[in-house]
């Protein structure tokens, strides 16, 4: 046989214009390490299909799947290999994150389901460690480590697998393979790992096709969320404040958004998720040529809810005391979601619902000690101000005494007095309207507070002349036009550390320290406020992994409320930070 010759012919031929799906339906054999080895059906995992009919179309370049751990990901791209090779061949690349695992990986699949795939294993010329040869088409595996391979030849098919484990500067090495061929074709699939990485960037790039399922009531389409699932949490689920998993797994239930209709894990069920649902592009903007995809471990059918569930449970618990990596795991290997740094991920996964206390609004509390109050200006609409009281007792601990909105800042001391607030625990955002507000705490006493994007300010040890960090900076202001009393000329203005009192606002909510607590029947307003913000990672111009809170929803009122009475807080010592630094005596802000 004449390679060039048989490349020749292959390169020449009309491929077979089924759906890929359907041709791999004929010919693929899936391996015996497989859940379900034997013939390949798509009926096992229908939502693979949409993205094989993508990679057959030479309207598109570029494919990003994120998804789960053990999803049906994997035989997938085998599958498409399998139909290149028989139906459109050209130089193939395929990449691991090593080198053994790419050995590895041919010895226990890729060669058993080529020589299991007849049309493929009638072409095969011959295989070499790492490079198989077929006519018109070379095949080659290799390491992401390995600089010099991931450069050396063109490709117009590229198969990424594992992509979050390539090292630095890998990937785009390797996307540049494909510049020779119009018809190219780069696929790159993986379960996530951060927020901004080379993964999460291309999946956003693309068209975000989202796995919707269908209520078989109603026939509502709605993305499948981890948050539509549902158990019990009573006495016999949770006896004694510890999960009985097997009564739990009894209760677990997929309820619609819009009926309310619940679906159970019964195989019945979980066929009908998986074959009535769809995929809805959530980014329909984007470039033609790039397509993504996304779906969690509750769509396959052999994943159990009830493993679900458990790791989630297990991973909050592990997380509450300071251990996030079971929940990263949970986050990027079963939701197929990227993690967005621990302090980024507090109303998603219940760190805010485990805050709630069994206490109502303005109730008494035994253990408070001190409260404060924090107000914060707003003009859209006309002046009015969103105010929070929040109590403190020993070791840190608080709980929330009662948020709401007033028209004035008559009304706002008003709410002082009805709260039982001292003035000298009284603090307001001075960003807008600073006169005003400082006229405003010359005359009550209230205490003026600016965020600042600082990372800390420096001031001197209480215990020694060393210079120490700390969040907040006592400054003064003059209220212009005070024509008053020399007293009332300058009022007290207290700097705080923006990027430093949000983080240690986010360990507080997530209860990584501290007993930071809200009441059981906390209004969904405040909730949305209060995460409003989030905690990115990002890379700067020196390559440094850097952290910045980025606002996701407008109103974040309550969010700044808080985080002035942290500020506060700290400043009273009702709460230390680790790094820690001058602080005035107990109880007041009156350094």
């Amino acid at each position: 046989m004449n390679p060039l010759y048989e490349g020749f012919k292959a390169a020449c031929r009309t491929p077979d214009r089924r759906p890929v799906w359907q041709w791999c339906e004929e010919h693929v054999v899936v391996d015996a390490t497989s859940p379900m080895p034997g013939r390949w059906r798509s009926d096992n995992s229908p939502w693979v299909r949409e993205i094989m009919e993508c990679f057959q179309d030479n309207r598109v370049s570029d494919i990003t799947v994120l998804c789960a751990a053990q999803s049906a990901k994997t035989q997938t791209l085998m599958n498409c290999a399998c139909w290149a090779i028989a139906e459109d061949p050209g130089p193939a690349l395929w990449v691991t994150a090593a080198r053994d695992e790419a050995g590895q990986f041919i010895a226990d699949r890729f060669y058993p389901t080529l020589t299991s795939c007849a049309p493929v294993n009638d072409l095969l010329i011959s295989f070499h460690p790492l490079e198989f040869h077929f006519p018109g088409m070379p095949f080659y595996f290799v390491g992401a480590g390995s600089k010099s391979k991931l450069q050396s030849k063109p490709q117009r098919w590229l198969f990424l697998d594992e992509v979050r484990n390539y090292p630095p500067g890998a990937l785009e090495m390797v996307l540049k393979r494909t510049r020779a061929y119009w018809n190219a074709r780069r696929v790159m699939l993986s379960t996530p790992d951060r927020t901004g990485d080379a993964v999460d960037r291309s999946y956003r790039a693309g068209d975000q096709r989202v796995w919707h399922m269908q209520c078989p009531r109603c026939h509502a389409l709605h993305p499948l969320d981890f948050k539509l699932i549902k158990w019990d949490s009573n006495d016999i689920t949770k006896p004694d404040g510890r999960w009985d998993m097997d009564a739990l797994a009894l209760t677990i239930r997929l309820e619609c958004p819009s009926c309310g209709h619940a679906i159970r894990d019964t195989p019945t069920e979980r066929r009908i998720i998986a074959k009535a649902g769809q995929f809805v592009a959530l980014n329909p903007r984007a470039p033609k040529h790039k397509v993504s995809f996304h779906w969690n471990a509750l769509l396959p059918p052999w994943v159990q809810w009830r493993s679900v569930v458990e790791e989630f449970l297990n991973a909050r618990i592990s997380a509450k005391s300071g251990d996030l990596v079971a929940l990263k795991t949970f986050v990027n290997e079963t939701l197929g979601e990227s993690w967005d740094d621990e302090l980024g991920v507090i109303d998603d996964f219940g760190f805010l619902e485990q805050r709630r206390e069994d206490y109502e609004f303005a109730g008494t509390w035994s253990e408070e000690i001190v409260r404060f109050i924090a107000a914060d200006r707003q003009e859209k609409g006309g002046e009015h101000y969103f105010w929070l009281v929040r109590a403190f007792g020993l070791g840190g601990r608080s709980r929330l005494v009662s948020h709401g909105r007033c028209n004035s800042l008559l009304e706002l001391d008003e709410v002082r007095r009805q709260y039982g607030v001292s003035a000298v625990n009284s603090v307001i955002d001075s960003g807008w309207k600073a006169n005003e507000i400082y006229r405003f705490c010359a005359a009550t006493g209230w205490k003026a507070m600016k965020g600042d994007d600082a990372e800390y300010f420096l001031a001197k040890s209480e215990t020694d002349s060393k210079t120490v960090r700390q969040l907040w900076q006592l400054t003064w202001a003059r209220p212009e036009g005070v024509r008053a009393a020399r007293s009332m000329r300058k009022v007290r203005l207290f700097r705080w550390s923006n990027p430093w009192v949000k983080d240690l606002l986010a360990e507080y909510m997530q209860g990584l320290t501290g007993g930071w607590t809200i009441p059981g029947k906390v209004e969904s307003e405040y909730v949305r406020q209060i995460t409003a913000e989030q905690r990115d990672e990002y890379t700067d111009g020196l390559g440094r992994t850097r952290f910045r809170w980025v606002q996701k929803r407008k109103d974040n009122h309550y969010f700044d409320c808080e985080l002035m009475i942290t500020a506060a807080a700290v400043i009273t010592k009702r709460i230390t930070p680790v790094k820690g630094g001058r602080k005035p005596p107990i109880g007041a802000l009156t350094p």
